[in-house]
């Protein structure tokens, strides 16, 4: 269980020892649609496998998230977000781990920025809060990693906020593989100024419970956002996805497409909503996911949501969710591969925009050497 004596003595305890009051208060998650009742975690750990890589190249500067309080005030506001009250106020209470990264108004950052957190019998209770901030006319990539490195069951709960100035462009490429044991819950949001563009592609291949709910806003005229998730739910494993992307300045540009396949006796909730707000005249929002049933009996919910509240808009929602296609089987298998092996390359091609994207080929193969092996 997680008790209040466990943060009492920890760092910014006064904070801390609010939101515990108020964690305890609120209702435990139940969510009936993939068939998941809270477990709640034995007991609070410290978290120390955190590697960080390229941090120290000029216009970077990273903090622990912990000193930073009183700087991030200035990026508070009224956007909501998230998987709910529960989990992110069980985050700021019980935080053990997490980055301030802030890039300097027009640097542009050559290296990718690294922050691989890797799960282990010693650390195997991760509640992190990271903070990205790119100030105006800058340029970043930033991996964020979340892996396994024994079979010890991982809690982590984890909060990803994206701060992409005017004119800058950042890429967020995030990876989450965690073993089959563990539990994993994300928060995460980004915000978009006038003339910027963030890109945001999220990997889900591990973890045996997976929630994630993501949002981003456009806050001013002619900002873009491109978020591309991409997910493999086999054997028993249960994900609840929700993406959705603000649209509030005018002219802007905003795209959800999701990748997937799902298998065995997998649960998969896949929500992609567009949100036109008053004034986001002349913006443009695709919205898709599609998916690949692998066999039969798959509880695999797709739903796509368009709000509108601007007439003078474009947007586009789909969802495709199906068995392989049956043409593309029949070529490949007519050029002698088997059919387990053809269906491998077409889940494979479904997921290579998102994998095409990630800035590190030994990271990329090892991504798709873990699909062949579990498709």
């Amino acid at each position: 269980m997680l008790e209040k004596s466990s943060i009492q003595n920890l760092e910014n305890s006064e904070y801390r020892l609010e939101k515990f009051e108020q964690y305890k208060k609120l209702e435990k998650v139940n969510w009936t649609r993939v068939g998941y009742q809270y477990e709640e975690p034995e007991t609070f750990k410290k978290f120390n496998n955190l590697e960080i890589k390229h941090g120290n190249q000029e216009g970077v500067a990273i903090k622990n998230i912990s000193d930073s309080i009183d700087e991030l005030e200035r990026l508070k506001n009224d956007n909501e977000y998230g998987l709910g009250d529960f989990f992110k106020t069980q985050n700021l209470a019980f935080c053990n781990e997490g980055k301030y990264l802030k890039i300097a108004e027009r640097k542009k950052i050559e290296k990718p920025i690294y922050l691989n957190y890797r799960a282990n019998k010693e650390n195997n209770f991760l509640v992190d809060y990271n903070v990205i901030e790119v100030e105006d006319f800058a340029k970043v990539t930033v991996i964020i990693t979340y892996d396994s490195e024994d079979d010890t069951p991982v809690y982590h709960n984890g909060i990803i906020k994206v701060f992409t100035g005017r004119n800058a462009e950042v890429k967020i490429i995030k990876i989450q593989t965690l073993n089959t044991k563990s539990s994993n819950f994300e928060s995460s949001k980004i915000e978009t100024l006038g003339q910027g563009k963030t890109q945001y592609y999220s990997v889900e291949l591990g973890g045996k419970i997976n929630a994630i709910s993501h949002k981003s806003y456009l806050e001013e005229d002619s900002s873009e956002v491109y978020v591309w998730p991409a997910y493999l739910a086999d054997e028993d494993r249960k994900l609840d996805l929700e993406y959705s992307v603000v649209f509030r300045g005018r002219r802007t540009i905003g795209e959800l497409q999701g990748r997937g396949a799902v298998k065995d006796t997998a649960k998969k909730v896949f929500r992609g909503n567009l949100y036109f707000k008053q004034g986001s005249s002349k913006s443009e929002g695709r919205e898709g996911e599609f998916a690949i049933l692998l066999n039969d009996k798959i509880k695999a919910d797709s739903i796509p949501t368009l709000f509108c509240s601007e007439d003078d808009v474009i947007g586009e929602h789909a969802a495709s969710v199906g068995k392989v296609d049956e043409s593309k089987l029949f070529y490949l298998m007519s050029r002698g591969l088997s059919e387990g092996r053809a269906k491998k390359l077409i889940v494979e091609s479904s997921f290579r925009p998102i994998m095409d994207n990630i800035d590190d080929e030994k990271l990329r193969e090892k991504l798709f050497e873990e699909l062949e092996r579990r498709i």
